[in-house]
């Protein structure tokens, strides 16, 4: 290819890939080297410049914990989509999914993971006897845009259903009517259930807003 023959004629020991990976390696670094700074400000009584430093500390262990969760989640498996191409990552974490119909191998719920992207909402199984308790291995289930959501019905305190929008001409028997559940979501608590629903609520008025103004 052509970086291969750039690097041959250069002379450059490492591919482009590995020199492009560098500064983000480098992220995980940079908190040893704030922490030290801002305990030793503290020591020499320079409460300002620790402040600063703290508060540097604080940004790069945002940006440490969000690269390691975005790194984890590139490597979903038979995943359809370009994540990179859904927008933001703006709330992950864990949930049940219910059958819609049939079951999961005679079971009535699935452990996943729901993503809400600016875009898309992305839910994945949660690989069994996966060794992995943070960041579990995870295989594509389904998803919608975010733009496709027609409603979101609180089944129960802790249980969300999501309603895809279907088109008209497409619903041509009582079957394909139904179909419009694509989501049904179990919790653990109530309050969780409501931090779902103000996030995609919030998302799909987002996305509403910004097509008003187009």
């Amino acid at each position: 290819s052509f970086f291969s023959l750039y690097q041959h004629e250069n002379g450059q020991t490492q591919r482009l890939d590995a020199l492009l990976i560098k500064p983000i390696q480098r992220i995980t670094r940079y908190h040893m080297f704030l922490s030290n700074l801002a305990r030793t400000s503290t020591e020499l009584g320079n409460a300002d410049s620790s402040a600063d430093y703290s508060a540097a500390l604080d940004a790069i262990m945002s940006v440490t914990e969000h690269t390691n969760t975005m790194m984890w989640i590139g490597e979903i498996k038979n995943c359809p989509l370009i994540l990179c191409g859904q927008g933001p990552l703006l709330k992950h974490g864990r949930v049940l999914s219910k059958k819609i119909r049939g079951s999961f191998k005679n079971r009535n719920k699935w452990p996943c993971h729901l993503l809400l992207f600016q875009q898309t909402l992305v839910l994945c199984k949660i690989v069994e006897r996966s060794e992995k308790e943070q960041h579990p291995d995870l295989e594509y289930f389904k998803h919608v845009c975010v733009n496709h959501i027609q409603g979101l019905i609180s089944e129960s305190s802790k249980t969300l259903k999501i309603q895809k929008l279907e088109i008209e001409d497409q619903l041509t028997d009582s079957e394909s009517q139904k179909s419009n559940i694509m989501m049904r979501l179990e919790f653990d608590s109530e309050v969780e259930n409501d931090i779902w629903m103000k996030a995609i609520l919030t998302e799909i008025e987002q996305l509403k807003s910004i097509s008003l103004r187009l």
